[in-house]
């Protein structure tokens, strides 16, 4: 609590203040804690506002970690330019979602979205793990319940505007590890594909489906 109120009057409040009266085009800073990304317009913007962030920064004992931190193009003329450039388009990661540059059906920019590779993977490691711990401490049913709220919970966070594949890839690989740790209770007879279908008919988990449309706004009455 006390670090965001510091980089509110550090961060946003010089950048508002200050630096949006400094630069020649469109600036804008998206902070959540200490992870933030700036959009700036202008390329020299972009120098003159990283050198003087550094600056800021320091004045308050405070560091910015080059392995973490990096400018870059990203925009609607990206994928263009990078085909030229003969590279891939940039992408970047904020908030466990890696946004790459995308187009709309009708070829219009827009900023895609889907979970980032090392978000998914620690997800991943975070419910084999849990599943490996809680199968043999309480009844299955009981233990159910809370898997159906973590997967409640992964589509309400990542659920956004075209991720819809990466919550579906999340999907198979929990069903995957429930089988493979119910199977591996002691004394228990091993359940087969067929059957462990039948046991998910009776007792379905939450299937993924997108919460969050990014892409279009609805009428508020």
């Amino acid at each position: 609590m006390l670090a965001n109120i510091f980089l509110h009057y550090v961060l946003d409040t010089w950048f508002n203040k200050t630096v949006k009266d400094c630069v020649s085009g469109f600036c804008e800073l998206v902070r959540y804690a200490d992870d933030f990304v700036c959009v700036v317009q202008y390329a020299e913007d972009a120098q003159r506002i990283e050198k003087a962030l550094k600056g800021r920064f320091e004045r308050y004992g405070l560091e910015i970690h080059s392995d973490k931190s990096r400018a870059f193009s990203f925009g609607r003329f990206e994928i263009e330019n990078a085909k030229k450039q003969n590279r891939r388009a940039n992408t970047f990661d904020f908030l466990g979602f890696t946004h790459y540059c995308d187009k709309t059906r009708k070829g219009r920019f827009k900023v895609g979205r889907k979970t980032s590779r090392k978000k998914f993977k620690a997800k991943c490691k975070d419910m084999n793990l849990w599943l490996k711990s809680v199968r043999n401490l309480v009844k299955t049913k009981e233990w159910w319940k809370i898997l159906r709220t973590k997967l409640q919970g992964h589509y309400q966070y990542y659920g956004v505007s075209g991720n819809m594949p990466s919550i579906s890839k999340y999907y198979t690989i929990t069903v995957r590890l429930v089988r493979k740790w119910l199977n591996r209770r002691s004394q228990k007879k091993r359940m087969s594909w067929s059957k462990f279908n039948d046991y998910l008919s009776c007792y379905p988990l939450p299937k993924p489906s997108i919460k969050h449309n990014l892409y279009t706004l609805s009428h508020v009455k």
